[in-house]
């Protein structure tokens, strides 16, 4: 028995690290995901407007919004994917930095433009002095800050503007791809009071299935890795069950219930299912930095839960067999 107690603990210590570091790596590729798509959430709107606005009358439109308070636009011109003009209003995501800074609110007020670049253009900046600057169609732009990972995505290489007020009022809306993002999610209502919208869709339209689909395809190997962690806590039932058979028939022939044999067995097992488990996920976290720890204590609960139920049904009708 303290063989089996000894296995059972070691075997979901181990387990559950492994359900940590593959945590860690949907994570982390759940930030590629994000930064590929420009740093965007989900909810993010695709527009297309009833009148060719300016940029300016736009953004001035949201500033002037007491409905809209957190919020991000891109401004994309047709024909690069290389290069946003970027609005900000309130409370809004921000791509990860190498250096330097992001967008503050005085650069969306500015008469000067400046901009924030990918890593991998970092080496192309000209630098006389103390000031970075990225040249575009002839024209010097101050870099206020580098963007990027460790984890290399399609960020290192975009060129995100905050244009001054002077190029925003020339810049009309026919010319370019117009996303909306909130800090919370944005309702469509809200926006279409605010600006004279002609269409107005999320990057993903089919968000319940395939946002979702897209999700799992993208983490099909970690989904199968968390899969196998549970496939190897179901056959830890069977393996403790068949190296006890013996045992139960002594404690049976010695007199004992099989109701109390049976409810013994499952409160062993369950206590050190547990042990192994709270074990190797304080060992996991201390090892790797998870930036959410919800869905890690959701799975190995839930996946406990299901182990220890059937366990306590498997434990039963063994017995009741034997007897």
């Amino acid at each position: 028995m303290f063989r089996n107690r000894a296995i059972l603990t070691i075997l979901n210590f181990c387990l559950a690290f492994l359900a940590v570091f593959i945590f860690l790596e949907i994570q982390q590729r759940d930030v590629v995901i994000k930064l590929n798509n420009h740093n965007l959430s989900l909810d993010t709107y695709r527009v297309e407007f009833k009148e060719n606005l300016t940029a300016k009358e736009i953004d001035q439109r949201l500033n002037d919004s007491a409905e809209i308070k957190d919020v991000q636009v891109h401004y994309r011109p047709r024909g690069t994917k290389k290069i946003t003009y970027f609005f900000g209003k309130g409370s809004f995501a921000t791509p990860p930095l190498v250096s330097g800074n992001f967008f503050s609110k005085n650069d969306f007020k500015s008469d000067l433009s400046v901009a924030v670049v990918g890593q991998k253009l970092a080496p192309q900046l000209y630098q006389p002095k103390d000031q970075q600057y990225l040249k575009l169609n002839n024209r010097y732009i101050p870099v206020i800050g580098v963007m990027g990972e460790k984890i290399p995505s399609n960020l290192d290489q975009q060129i995100f503007i905050a244009p001054s007020q002077s190029k925003l009022a020339t810049m009309k809306v026919q010319d370019y791809d117009v996303m909306i993002d909130g800090d919370q999610k944005l309702a469509a209502q809200v926006l279409k009071q605010t600006l004279p919208l002609k269409k107005l869709v999320k990057i993903h339209a089919n968000q319940f299935v395939m946002s979702r689909w897209e999700w799992m395809t993208s983490h099909w190997f970690e989904l199968i890795g968390l899969l196998a962690i549970f496939a190897v806590m179901l056959l830890e039932i069977g393996l403790w069950i068949v190296s006890s058979r013996q045992l139960y028939q002594e404690a049976l022939r010695a007199g004992l219930r099989s109701a109390q044999l049976a409810l013994s067995e499952w409160q062993s097992f369950s206590l050190f299912s547990v042990l192994g488990l709270l074990g190797g996920s304080l060992i996991g976290a201390l090892t790797f930095s998870l930036q959410d720890y919800g869905a890690l204590i959701t799975y190995l609960g839930v996946g406990f839960a299901i182990v220890s139920l059937l366990f306590n049904l498997c434990v039963r009708r063994s017995i009741k067999k034997i007897k």
